[in-house]
């Protein structure tokens, strides 16, 4: 793949573009990179960053500059376990056979940096348009939220995911840093949006992902335990409707499709509808008008 590759730190213009394996990377890294003293000035000045995308004309750093986008790239800032992201990461490649990456940030390295921030990679089958671009992050983002994996749940910060252009760093070492194990056998993802003459259709039908679970009781449940944890949401007495209000709001984001019934029996599996004076009349109100089928 051509990349727009950034040799040493932020300032300036793209240094190179050329054709680029991250596995080879990766395996030319040192087991463990040496401590960062100042990360400032180590992000600015000497870290080595790319933008999935060829350029339109020479090596000026501007999103006007950006020709396609040939992979997404997620940052998770707040990684309260390691290890359980580490699995979670493992279950999402060996279910759904996807092509793609992660590797620890230089914060999560750094002492006082963010807590175990780690970086997705996801290349795409198609290079698509950059006006696509926060679409194909929606699309990825649920698409994994129904295969059981929430990025919610580590912090990830979809603004920069969707900034056409923005730079993110390349793996600093081997250890913390998993690539695929069986990569002819993967497959690429392929962005289901399409641009039309007045703009884009965001299209959230069948992903391509094989095995790719929909909204069950069972994968509603795990979601909605995990974003419990993650945003310390509570049903105390005075709070109960806008944490409800919320929860379900956060379901709305990660699925399609979810029936009544099913999010009722997950909330009473994490204990929720116990702390409601009347469940079913509460969720039902609530997902008439936050619920997009």
């Amino acid at each position: 793949m051509s990349y727009a590759i950034k040799k040493s730190g932020i300032y300036g213009d793209y240094d190179l573009i050329d054709d680029f394996d991250l596995i080879i990377y990766a395996e030319s890294l040192p087991q463990f990179h040496a401590d960062i003293d100042d990360l400032d000035d180590f992000k600015s000045r000497q870290a080595q960053y790319f933008t999935p995308s060829n350029l339109k004309d020479g090596l000026t750093r501007s999103r006007d500059n950006i020709s396609d986008i040939q992979g997404i790239l997620f940052d998770l800032d707040s990684v309260p376990n390691r290890e359980e992201l580490k699995n979670d990461f493992y279950k999402l490649m060996t279910k759904t056979k996807l092509e793609m990456y992660m590797w620890l940030t230089p914060s999560a390295i750094a002492t006082g940096g963010h807590e175990n921030g780690h970086r997705l990679f996801i290349p795409l089958s198609v290079a698509i348009d950059p006006r696509l671009l926060g679409s194909a992050v929606d699309e990825l983002t649920i698409a994994f939220a129904k295969a059981g994996f929430n990025l919610l749940n580590y912090g990830v910060d979809l603004t920069a995911s969707k900034t056409v252009g923005r730079l993110m760093g390349l793996p600093l070492q081997k250890s913390g840093t998993i690539v695929p194990w069986d990569l002819p056998e993967r497959f690429r993802y392929k962005v289901k949006a399409e641009l039309k003459d007045s703009g884009f259709v965001p299209i959230f039908g069948d992903d391509g992902f094989s095995g790719l679970n929909d909204p069950t009781v069972e994968n509603l449940t795990s979601f909605i335990s995990g974003y419990m944890d993650k945003h310390s949401i509570t049903f105390n007495q005075g709070e109960r409707d806008n944490n409800l209000t919320r929860l379900i709001g956060g379901v709305d984001k990660a699925f399609v499709g979810v029936s009544d019934d099913d999010l009722l029996e997950a909330l009473d599996n994490v204990g929720v509808s116990q702390q409601l004076d009347n469940p079913v009349k509460d969720v039902t109100t609530k997902t008439k008008r936050l619920l997009k089928g």
